[in-house]
């Protein structure tokens, strides 16, 4: 019976077909922080982080390709490079576009989504974009923010999360 029994699950193994291969949702934003700074640093010694933004966020909060946005004031020059999984994919002098500074402690893009998702995001539209920078400088208030987009149709809420502590800022839905 016992050489039965091995031989039906031989069978069985060698016929099923294989499980489908768990999808990568990729890495949260700090996952290769370090290295793009380290990258801007070879560019230039006084670049400064001026953003981080993703186009394809998965509902985890994570994605599979970050862009970090440097700023070189000596240069006056920005300097942008991407990342894919751990590697280096593109890296590229520009024209700066956003000059202030985001200081490198912040709140991750996961913990990020979370809040998002709690304050209004619906995460079963994706992908989503996720885009960290300093907002409000002309306000007496301005701040470092995360602003998860959950879409451009009608109804589509975004919300804006504080980088610093992490806590719901607000929330703005597409007419």
């Amino acid at each position: 019976m016992k050489l039965i029994v091995t031989w039906i699950s031989a069978v069985l193994l060698a016929v099923a077909p294989p499980l489908a291969p768990a999808v990568d949702s990729g890495q949260a934003a700090r996952t290769t922080l370090k290295e793009a700074m380290a990258a801007a640093q070879k560019w230039q010694a006084d670049a400064a982080l001026t953003s981080v933004s993703t186009l394809r966020a998965s509902p985890d909060g994570k994605s599979v390709k970050w862009g970090y946005m440097f700023y070189s004031a000596k240069a006056k020059m920005g300097y942008a490079v991407d990342f894919a999984g751990k590697k280096l994919v593109d890296a590229m002098e520009v024209r700066p576009h956003v000059t202030d500074a985001v200081a490198p402690d912040f709140v991750d893009s996961d913990k990020a989504m979370a809040i998002a998702k709690a304050n209004g995001v619906d995460t079963q539209g994706q992908p989503f974009s996720m885009s960290l920078r300093v907002m409000g400088q002309s306000t007496k208030k301005p701040g470092t923010f995360w602003f998860v987009g959950g879409g451009f149709t009608k109804g589509a809420v975004a919300v804006a999360v504080d980088a610093k502590t992490g806590q719901f800022s607000f929330r703005q839905q597409v007419p």
